[in-house]
């Protein structure tokens, strides 16, 4: 070679006997002539040296170096950087090629701005021939330019999945000596052999440029890339990818003290470290059988700490999480010593789960436990916070940050155990349940509501739980038939527990009530929100026409906020429509002294819910006095062996009206009644909830409130679920299909009635948008 290299192609094989040809003849169909090809061979053991030798005795740019231990793509390339006669190095693995004008054209882009690092785009194939898109713009360079410490932020940015692929860049060659200075002589590394560099030069450069052009053509699955993952052993070796983050923790302490402010250099390495377990983990999911799992998770806790597995996948990963939740170890309640507790939803409100929550941390307080309330989003109202506990409303952005700022919290406060009210209401829930096992920290999920609910609502919900719900140490459910649902969904640590009384029930249940039966009419009384879909308030006026009919006089009272598409005023003006003024008044939501009067100015309670979890409505009507008439929910705890309820199928109207006639005309049967709900509200209380709170927390709960399945629990099951099944597709079909002017109208219409409750000169507004919405 008769004028010095311009750039040297380091090209490291191992047994790359079937491919190399092509990939030194790219080399050679270079366009820029000033190269040389460094081969560095890493003790193969088939005819690729040959291969080479057949190539050099035609073209002396051609090198050889050979190694006579195997030491992996990092000391073949390491050794054939310490080698590169030429300013700059381009790298080119056995098994690809690259394009005919690469040399010449990162060359010059690297020339003309004097960068330490070109980047450019990749050719990906598969073994079909056909382009693989997504991968080749995964690999197509991001930024045009990036200089100082931009460079190491922008090619390694917090959050995202490192990149290493060397063959992406051309580098100055005194960079990438420096950096083999920065990390041992005789380093190893099987798996992901290229990050460690990479990662450092980014450190390092002072400038970084890139062009378009697809330079390098990668052949995927050729050679030991995008193989499937059979068995454990070769799990540990793609295990090895971990090594490749873990070998630059010594380098990244130098890089460090040469920064004023190293915070986002330390968060890029983590973010890397993190993906390289993401990385590892992602074989669990894509390739492993399922019976594999548990002694690969196993393998993988010996070398990384369970939290970092988690954030890992909950950054990079979230469909390993399941994977997670049914081969990682289970925590059992009573485990450890309870002392303190974590209460957690999404916002604290008025709102019926916020109410649970609160009653439950006013119990276990009572019993001596440690309480600390957590709320995920912003704008919860914690007046309702008992005396005595913590109240912590997260902050962090974005799923992985609140997941690490879970894992904060639980180490600060110290906790125990965990009661997670939120699982119905988010799909976040298990990232933060397997972030408290890994820390040895159970979580006790509570599902409020019928185990068939998503059946009713169309989704995909219960089979979401099914996969998850193994990441909790105990699943309450809130009765005898949810528990034998979950159990033959596979779910064996499910148990049923009552609600807690509400302020309203414990207020009651400590007063003489005696109810006078009706004497002329007839008051009823409806309270819950204006949810047609689940609450069925528009059931109320058929049965109030029948109740007509059968000329009994009678006052209907619907209490309740408005819900979603169903305001106060859609449901008014409905009653105006069926000329049910003078009997049904529809007043909006009342709480406190305000709904108790409604409550004692009425002689039946009524409630038209198609699926409920507990309805605790039920025993706060009943404490009252009040007789219920219902459709039938047989599941609900409430409702078993209660003397004072009377159901009737559901949806059947006009059956409701004619229990209602009955209690009208027999003033007998109204004071039996009421009596038996008397009762029943005493047993709704009698509970002793500071104490099942202990033995729920403590693994001890008795048997009976986890009962096994029985064959006519399944046939229940089985009734019930086709019900749901058709009666939640017959209202989908039924549901008219609204235009996308209609939608945005729809949507103009929430704003507005939120709206409303700060500035009421706003309310002709909405009744102008309500006028539109049902034009169009």
């Amino acid at each position: 070679m008769h004028t010095p290299p311009l750039v040297s192609i380091v090209l490291p094989v191992h047994n790359d006997e079937a491919w190399i040809a092509n990939a030194l003849e790219s080399c050679l169909r270079q366009s820029n002539g000033r190269f040389e090809v460094i081969c560095v061979d890493d003790a193969s053991t088939d005819g690729t040296n040959e291969v080479i030798r057949g190539f050099q005795a035609k073209d002396e740019r051609i090198r050889l170096i050979r190694l006579e231990q195997n030491g992996s793509a990092f000391q073949g390339r390491r050794a054939g950087i310490m080698a590169a006669k030429g300013e700059y190095v381009l790298f080119v693995d056995g098994d690809d090629e690259l394009a005919p004008d690469a040399v010449a054209k990162s060359y010059a882009k690297a020339r003309a701005t004097d960068a330490d690092l070109v980047g450019f785009g990749v050719e990906v194939t598969n073994p079909d021939g056909q382009t693989v898109r997504g991968y080749q713009k995964r690999l197509a360079p991001i930024h045009r330019s990036l200089s100082g410490e931009d460079v190491f932020s922008g090619l390694f940015p917090v959050g995202t999945a490192a990149q290493g692929q060397l063959w992406r860049y051309l580098f100055r060659t005194s960079l990438l000596r420096e950096v083999h200075e920065m990390l041992p002589a005789d380093l190893v590394l099987p798996r992901v052999n290229d990050l460690p560099i990479i990662f450092l030069a980014a450190a390092r450069a002072r400038k970084y440029v890139s062009i378009p052009d697809r330079l390098y053509r990668y052949f995927f699955r050729r050679g030991d890339s995008g193989h499937a993952v059979a068995d454990v052993a070769q799990f540990a070796y793609y295990m090895g990818a971990i090594d490749a983050a873990e070998c630059i923790r010594p380098a990244l302490e130098s890089l460090t003290l040469s920064r004023k402010d190293p915070t986002e250099l330390i968060r890029s390495y983590e973010s890397a470290r993190l993906s390289m377990i993401a990385n590892v983990i992602g074989y669990l999911h894509k390739n492993l059988s399922s019976d594999l799992h548990g002694a690969c998770l196993d393998l993988l806790h010996t070398r990384v700490p369970q939290p970092d597995v988690v954030l890992a996948a909950v950054t990079h990963c979230p469909e390993v999480l399941p994977v997670l939740a049914t081969s990682g170890r289970r925590i059992e309640a009573g485990e450890r010593p309870v002392r303190s507790v974590l209460l957690t939803t999404k916002t604290l409100t008025t709102g019926g789960v916020s109410g649970v929550l609160l009653s439950q941390a006013h119990f276990l307080l009572e019993a001596g436990y440690k309480v600390t309330i957590v709320a995920h989003r912003k704008d919860s109202s914690p007046d309702g916070v008992p005396e005595g506990a913590k109240f912590i409303e997260m902050k962090g952005k974005g799923l992985p940050a609140r997941v690490q700022e879970w894992a904060d919290i639980c180490r600060d406060e110290e906790i125990d155990v965990i009661i997670d009210q939120q699982i119905l209401y988010s799909r976040q829930w298990p990232a933060y349940a397997l972030m408290a096992r890994a820390l040895g920290v159970p979580t006790i999920g509570w599902i409020h509501t019928f185990g068939l609910r998503p059946i009713y609502d169309q989704n995909d919900l219960s089979t979401f739980l099914t996969d998850h719900l193994g990441a909790l140490a105990t699943t309450v459910t809130l009765s005898p038939l949810d528990v034998a649902y979950w159990k033959l969904r596979g779910i064996e640590h499910t148990v049923f527990l009552p609600n807690p009384p509400s302020p309203l029930l414990i207020e009651s249940a400590a007063m003489e009530v005696s109810k006078e039966a009706p004497a002329g009419r007839i008051e009823l009384v409806w309270w819950g929100r204006l949810d047609e879909r689940m609450k069925k308030p528009v059931e109320l006026l058929f049965a109030a026409q029948e109740l007509r009919r059968l000329s009994v006089d009678f006052q209907l009272t619907v209490i309740g906020p408005g819900w979603q598409d169903y305001t106060v005023g859609d449901l008014a003006a409905e009653v105006e429509k069926r000329g049910l003024a003078e009997h049904v008044k529809v007043v909006g939501p009342r709480r406190g002294e305000e709904l108790i009067r409604s409550i004692d100015a009425a002689h039946l309670f009524v409630t038209t819910s198609i699926i409920e979890g507990y309805q605790l409505t039920l025993a706060e009507a009943q404490v009252r006095g009040l007789p219920v008439v219902m459709y039938e929910l047989p599941w609900l705890v409430p409702v078993q062996d209660n003397k004072g309820i009377v159901a009737v199928r559901q949806g059947d109207a006009v059956g409701l009206a004619r229990e209602i006639a009955a209690f009208a005309e027999d003033s007998e049967r109204y004071l039996s009644y009421s009596r038996a709900s008397v009762k029943a509200a005493e047993r709704m209380t009698s509970y002793d909830m500071s104490s099942l709170y202990q033995q729920l927390l403590q693994g001890a709960l008795p048997a009976e409130f986890s009962p096994e399945p029985t064959l006519d629990d399944a046939r229940q099951i089985l009734d019930w679920a086709v019900f749901y099944a058709e009666t939640g597709f017959a209202d989908s079909a039924a549901k008219p299909r609204r235009t996308a002017q209609a939608r945005k109208v729809s949507l103009a219409r929430r704003v507005a009635r939120r709206s409303i409750r700060t500035f009421p000169a706003l309310e002709p507004v909405l009744r102008r948008v309500q006028r539109v919405h049902k034009a169009l």
